[in-house]
């Protein structure tokens, strides 16, 4: 069973009653190469693309309202009317195959008109910006670790087998993309500290913010937009250092290093990736 969620509307692939949707286009597979090609002029072929930029992934489908009067029709398709007016919803589409559910960012360009009567229908059409389908993120959970802090260490002289106490943090946290396309890594980091660092172990990368964070407060850091919010509110972005943004590649992980000043109570940092597809 397949079904489609666009907002706050869910669609069956079959059904006798409610939303029903038919003729998916452009949800799977790859979207276009935007990369002009240049060919040249005094040999074979066209000169080497460095890599391959995607377009935007124009999404459709007809969707069909199942109801028992034609008020409860017209009342569905007022609904359908409002989902995506205002700004960008997400579209999720969930199967029984043996896969997470996978969504989408999209704009909802249209909507078309419906029959009066105790059924309608409306081919919807849609826009993806970024043409990756990802994970949803209730699916992903959070991983967190607070900065480095050394262990209990050993007392000597010590008597064989060895105990070795336990304690300490490596400050680290792993984030794994299983998908088939590179995806942008996020983090929060929740004060207090004067500034922190995240560094990203296997390439040096780093992401620094150099503003106090009081405890209890927490900062928001999206590096597919590169920008940050503190308490899901104001925009700090100015206060971001070295900005070395990277993503994850496709089946690969990436471990990062959290670091900062002057800490007080337990500064602690969160991160997450959603697995993506083209």
């Amino acid at each position: 069973m397949t079904t489609l969620q666009l907002g706050p509307l869910t669609f069956a692939e079959t059904g006798s009653a409610g939303w029903v949707f038919s003729d998916l286009i452009d949800w799977f597979g790859q979207t276009d190469n935007k990369e002009d090609e240049e060919e040249r002029p005094q040999g074979h072929g066209a000169f080497a693309s460095s890599k391959a930029l995607r377009t935007s992934r124009a999404i459709s489908f007809n969707a069909s309202y199942l109801g028992g009067s034609a008020a409860e029709v017209e009342d569905a398709y007022d609904t359908l009317a409002a989902v995506g007016a205002e700004g960008p919803v997400y579209a999720i589409l969930a199967t029984t195959a043996g896969r997470s559910a996978r969504r989408v960012k999209v704009q909802v360009s249209s909507a078309a008109d419906h029959h009066g009567r105790t059924t309608g229908k409306a081919a919807v059409d849609m826009i993806a910006a970024d043409p990756r389908r990802y994970q949803v993120e209730a699916d992903v959970p959070w991983v967190s670790t607070e900065p480095p802090s050394a262990g209990l260490g050993l007392v000597w002289p010590a008597v064989w087998p060895l105990i070795w106490p336990a304690g300490g943090s490596s400050g680290r946290i792993t984030l794994s993309n299983t998908g088939k396309a590179p995806s942008a890594p996020m983090f929060q980091m929740l004060g207090g500290f004067s500034s922190a660092l995240i560094t990203t172990v296997e390439t040096g990368a780093r992401i620094g913010f150099d503003r106090l964070v009081p405890d209890g407060s927490f900062v928001d850091i999206d590096t597919a937009l590169h920008r940050a919010t503190i308490d899901g509110q104001s925009d700090v972005s100015r206060w971001l250092r070295w900005r070395e943004w990277a993503l994850i590649p496709p089946g690969e992980s990436r471990s990062y290093q959290f670091d900062v000043t002057a800490p007080v109570g337990t500064p602690i940092l969160r991160g997450r990736v959603l697995s993506a597809w083209w």
